[in-house]
């Protein structure tokens, strides 16, 4: 009776603290949808596109995506998280996933498990990984970001202002107290399973 009380209460510790840690999912970067009849970059395997970004605090990504528009379906292209660099570029690479395009707008990945480390400044890329991967990122009429990059044929990113482009960034902060709760749960649990074994007869 004791082991399935015991069973019974964390499982009821884990899942509420994971349903509240769920909970806390919020967008962290979402620049609106472009539209294609707006000038745009185009990402291809020698043009990358970035986009600086600011987190007040340390992230957990679970999903990003970019706008894509006249790609060919099966061809792939990258999504990569940079550190700030000291000229305010993209410095050291973070994390990267390859994805096949799949059709023209938002195309991406979820469940990626990305952290931000700390708060501050870092850069989230669009690049092409085919040789044949060429596709338009559309235009802003209101970018919703802060700066931009492009990386071309120079063979690192370059400062370059003028390009609009389409990126979403999901994830989620867990909260100290929820957290710290969980694990107290736990502990308790643990502490009386060890009791009730040493109270056992041989």
């Amino acid at each position: 009776m004791f082991r399935k009380l015991t069973l019974v209460l964390a499982t009821s510790l884990l899942l509420g603290g994971a349903t509240h840690i769920a909970a806390q999912t919020t967008t962290l970067i979402d620049t609106g949808t472009p539209d294609n009849s707006l000038f745009a970059g185009t990402v291809d395997s020698s043009n990358f596109l970035a986009l600086q970004f600011s987190a007040a605090q340390a992230w957990r990504i679970d999903g990003v995506a970019a706008f894509l528009a006249g790609g060919q379906a099966g061809e792939y292209f990258a999504l990569s998280l940079y550190q700030d660099a000291t000229n305010h570029l993209p410095g050291e690479l973070m994390a990267s996933t390859a994805l096949s395009f799949a059709a023209d707008g938002w195309n991406g990945a979820t469940a990626l498990g990305w952290y931000l480390p700390t708060a501050g400044v870092y850069w989230l890329g669009v690049e092409g990984v085919d040789g044949s991967f060429n596709a338009p990122a559309g235009g802003l009429v209101m970018p919703g970001t802060t700066a931009f990059a492009d990386g071309s044929h120079l063979g690192a990113y370059q400062a370059y202002n003028g390009l609009q482009f389409g990126l979403r960034m999901v994830g989620a902060v867990p909260e100290p107290a929820s957290t710290a709760l969980l694990l107290a749960g736990l502990v308790v649990v643990a502490t009386a399973a060890s009791a009730k074994v040493r109270r056992s007869p041989r």
